[in-house]
């Protein structure tokens, strides 16, 4: 288990030098993860498979390699470079006391999700949405597919790297308080890709608040397991609500994290 005291020797050129290797690890996870993309459709269309035309197919290559192979490799490489290694990582076998974090880490995220659904609404405020959402509803068998996907990789792949990682590094230099509010404003820029539409700056709020929900259950479980379940289940919850509302004839407006 990683030490869970701050840094000592704090000062500006050591806070600047640790925001520099978090935000590196953020964009290098992307950077490879989307180099991994383009080499699994390049080969797959080699052995006849016209990836770009069949959208499940797609998104489950570019999830397999963005969030699995590009975002644990990079975590993996770094973990490497440190002599902790796999030490900087707060995990280990889920007991009864990290289920109680999980199911509550999940309740919370789905009442702050309303709650600010709920406020935006009252207020007029537009929410930019995700790309996912316009695919779901030209092809709805994308989101059953993206249900396993996201306990198995979305979850832990995103959770590896900016839970284990950024969120570890910077609350060992700044402090838990500003190391979780860092990490979380971090995670919800690296989604501005994702995002469609009017309303980004509330919606990357949205994504900022259910940011510090998982970081807070990761530094209090001190368990990574526990935020990446959390992270799955919640995504994969959206995805098959989605999916049956769009079936049923109704699109809502649904945040996918």
């Amino acid at each position: 288990m990683a030490s869970r005291t701050a840094g000592a020797g704090p000062g500006p050129v050591a806070h600047a030098k640790t925001l520099a290797v978090v935000l590196l690890i953020g964009v290098s996870g992307f950077v490879v993860g989307s180099l991994f993309t383009v080499i699994g459709i390049n080969v797959l269309s080699a052995a006849g498979i016209a990836v770009t035309e069949r959208p499940t197919v797609l998104i489950a290559v570019s999830v397999i390699t963005v969030q699995g192979l590009g975002f644990g490799s990079v975590a993996l490489f770094y973990l490497s470079t440190r002599e902790e290694g796999l030490g900087l990582l707060m995990g280990g076998v889920p007991d009864l006391r990290d289920l109680i974090w999980i199911a509550s880490g999940l309740v919370a995220l789905f009442i702050a999700l309303i709650g600010i659904s709920l406020l935006q609404t009252t207020f007029g405020i537009e929410s930019a949405q995700h790309t996912l959402l316009e695919r779901g509803v030209q092809t709805p068998e994308l989101l059953l597919v993206m249900v396993p996907l996201s306990i198995l990789l979305v979850g832990p792949g995103e959770e590896l790297l900016f839970r284990g990682i950024i969120q570890q590094l910077l609350r060992i230099r700044f402090g838990v308080p500003v190391g979780i509010t860092i990490a979380s404003v971090i995670f919800a820029v690296a989604h501005v890709g994702s995002l469609t539409g009017e309303g980004l700056v509330a919606t990357l709020a949205t994504y900022v608040v259910l940011s510090l929900i998982l970081g807070v259950s990761y530094e209090y479980s001190e368990n990574l397991v526990v935020p990446a379940t959390i992270h799955g289940l919640f995504n994969a919850i959206q995805f098959l609500a989605l999916y049956w509302s769009i079936t049923s004839g109704n699109v809502p407006i649904v945040l996918v994290f």
